[in-house]
């Protein structure tokens, strides 16, 4: 068949025969690499273990801030508190609010909280053209009380990241947008304040001696005991499995670093102990921050959150 096709082909057949051959190389090749980028694939993680929630007691917290600058403002108006995905955390409707703005005020936060921003009219609305007017509002009318323009919905954000919304409705959309500005702000100082008040606690926690259970994801050898002491004057000591050894931290919250060159005692033992001790003492200098996570383990990370170590407490 490919005789024939070559004989047939009106002009010089190599072209043909190379196209052929590239082909049938690269046919053969891609398994291969497609193997290749696939083992050289970094593994995703399949759960998230730093998203912020807003909680109920967060959500109250705006909504009594809000109930406070409207009653300042002498409006009554319904008010609704909303998780990152639109979903209802909490409510409020004050006394005498009208109650077709019910509707509108969880509208408005779910909106706020899909959209990652404050509703309102489109930019430079009265540009528009009437077509896009028209499709925004069918839009609105066709989300089952997910989207709206109308003024008084804003996101609440909390370390870079949309945790919620709040929607105000009854009154006019500036006098909705602006209760609802004062929850928010409200609810932000509270956070930052809490954020402020676990600093300390979220360091001293770190103080303790701890059992070093893996190493960059090479786990320890069994009974090696390579421990680290951490002491609140920032002193840190332990032994590697043959040595002992002592250095100085410095911490900053759950930012810290080992100072460089950790000086030890000059005992020598089997050579996997020694390998050990040494990918121990280098892999301490790269630690930037740590955690501890709700079993009470430690995890030493360097500064793209990479677990360099992990420990348990030892009691």
């Amino acid at each position: 068949m490919l005789k024939n096709a070559l004989q047939s082909y009106p002009v010089s057949p190599w072209p043909l025969v190379l196209t052929l051959l590239i082909g049938v190389n690269m046919a053969s090749a891609q398994p291969d690499q497609a193997k290749v980028l696939f083992e050289n694939e970094q593994p995703l993680p399949l759960v998230r273990t730093n998203r912020a929630q807003l909680t109920l007691a967060g959500a109250e917290r705006a909504i009594v801030a809000s109930r406070k600058q409207a009653d300042a403002m002498s409006i009554q108006v319904n008010i609704a508190v909303v998780d990152d995905g639109g979903h209802l955390l909490a409510f409020a409707r004050m006394d005498g609010a009208r109650p077709g703005s019910v509707y509108t005020s969880i509208t408005k936060a779910t909106s706020a909280a899909t959209k990652r921003g404050p509703t309102g009219p489109l930019p430079n609305a009265d540009a528009v053209n009437t077509q896009l007017s028209l499709a925004v509002e069918n839009a609105a009318a066709v989300s089952g009380g997910k989207f709206t323009t109308l003024k008084g919905g804003l996101p609440i954000i909390y370390d870079g990241q949309v945790i919620g919304a709040i929607g105000v409705g009854g009154a006019t959309g500036e006098q909705d947008a602006e209760v609802a500005a004062v929850g928010v702000k409200e609810l932000s100082n509270a956070l930052e304040s809490v954020e402020n008040s676990q600093a300390p606690t979220e360091e001293k926690a770190i103080f303790g001696k701890w059992l070093i259970e893996d190493i960059e994801g090479h786990g320890v050898i069994d009974n090696a005991q390579t421990t680290i002491q951490i002491a609140e004057d920032r002193s840190v000591t332990g032994n590697t499995g043959v040595n002992r050894y002592m250095a100085k931290a410095k911490l900053d919250g759950q930012n810290i670093e080992i100072e460089p060159g950790p000086r030890t005692t000059r005992a020598a033992g089997p050579p996997a102990l020694m390998d050990q001790e040494s990918r121990f003492l280098t892999t301490l200098q790269k630690v930037k921050k740590f955690h501890i996570d709700v079993k009470g383990l430690l995890y030493l990370v360097d500064d793209k959150e990479k677990i360099l170590l992990r420990a348990s407490r030892i009691k």
